[in-house]
């Protein structure tokens, strides 16, 4: 009788190890299966992105080397511009993938220190001063605000990649709001704009990697800009989310 019984457990464990081998395999299988969508999606995106700023660059660089070519100084200025904007272009791509691929290894480490928010804010908006131009930046984030520990670089990209987000979906002329609170020890940040509301089903998904929005130019970016935000903000303890308002989009997150 004891034999029997120690046999059936025997064979019920057999049965539970089978499971977890077959469970391993599978959890394997979906983790490669996902990391080569990953990578052909990363391909596919960036071939494209990067094909168009290296074009630019590569036409304004050939017409201000060639010596046949005379050049009035606006046009000079025109072409040192957009090389200048390009290879932000350029930087932002790269810095967006190198951010990604740290998120997605779990190796993103904080820099933390105590920092003004309205500083943050405005170093932002200065590195992407050249993009702002069509649209109006309004700006409510005031000096006495509580400090708050971020890692100021990563906070940065976070505010970069909303506004250039709101910027790119945006009408030329309108109004991009950037405001701050504080409730509960929480600090919320919230960027608005007057862009073409983000159908609902879609909400809870555009931060998601590469995800597509309906309506919306596959051309105008890789989609990892909203997703990186995303991995910053809860690295720091804070969440993201966004809202369809009566007259635009707002992204709200916080710290």
């Amino acid at each position: 009788e004891e034999e029997r019984l120690i046999q059936t457990v025997a064979s019920q464990g057999a049965l539970a190890l089978d499971r977890a081998i077959l469970a391993e395999s599978e959890t394997k299988a979906k983790v490669l299966e996902e990391s080569d969508r990953l990578k052909t999606a990363i391909l596919s995106s960036v071939s494209h992105e990067l094909r168009t700023p290296l074009s630019s660059i590569q036409a304004a660089a050939t017409s201000l080397y060639n010596p046949n070519i005379t050049l009035e100084p606006a046009a000079r200025n025109e072409l040192l511009s957009l090389l200048l904007e390009e290879t932000d272009n350029m930087a932002q791509l790269v810095g967006n993938l190198l951010n990604m691929s740290r998120i997605e290894a779990g190796a993103l480490k904080l820099q933390r220190q105590w920092n003004v928010l309205a500083e943050i804010v405005d170093v932002s908006l200065q590195r992407i001063r050249r993009y702002t131009t069509n649209h109006l930046i309004d700006v409510d984030v005031s000096d006495n605000l509580p400090l708050v520990s971020v890692d100021s670089i990563l906070m940065e990209q976070v505010m970069i990649n909303l506004v250039r987000n709101s910027i790119k979906f945006t009408p030329p002329n309108t109004p991009v709001c950037i405001s701050a609170k504080v409730e509960d020890q929480t600090m919320e940040v919230t960027v608005r704009n007057q862009g073409p509301p983000i159908p609902e089903d879609h909400l809870q998904h555009i931060f998601e990697k590469f995800y597509p929005i309906p309506g919306k130019d596959p051309s105008q970016g890789t989609g990892l800009g909203l997703s990186i935000c995303k991995g910053i903000v809860e690295a720091h303890g804070g969440k993201i989310w966004a809202a369809n308002l009566q007259n635009g989009v707002a992204f709200h997150f916080t710290i």
